[in-house]
């Protein structure tokens, strides 16, 4: 009594995944790993050193940086999109050395409103 639906529905399931094309799956996987490419290619040649920085109020904050040699922010978050992306080490340092020592500006994701360190017309007090 069941055997003859249950035939139908294993030869309707068997065509239907018969009738899948894997072209569909390969060029989706292909145009990802073209993506991908672009984008690891477009890498943009580092900022030269900040001329003029003023952290005063924040000179202890710890912020995370990027070890490439392509890479000049520094990060507020340890889980910054930006940061995550990192394919070399990245440090756990204050904000001035980074700054200082590292040549870094502020991360627009994840640090925009640090933004007024590089401002030379901000005047917190």
């Amino acid at each position: 009594m069941f055997k003859k639906p249950l035939a139908a529905m294993y030869g309707l399931l068997i065509s239907l995944t018969a009738c899948q094309s894997p072209d569909n799956a390969q060029a989706e996987q292909t145009s990802r790993q073209e993506t991908t490419v672009t984008a690891d290619t477009t890498k943009r040649e580092p900022r030269p050193k900040p001329e003029y920085y003023n952290f005063k109020g924040v000179e202890r904050k710890r912020v995370y940086i990027c070890m490439e040699s392509t890479e000049d922010t520094f990060h507020q978050q340890h889980d910054c999109p930006v940061l995550i992306t990192c394919k070399g080490q990245f440090r756990n340092l204050i904000l001035a050395r980074a700054i200082e020592d590292f040549d870094r500006y502020n991360c627009e994701t994840c640090s925009a409103d640090l933004g007024y360190i590089f401002d030379e017309t901000y005047a917190p007090y």
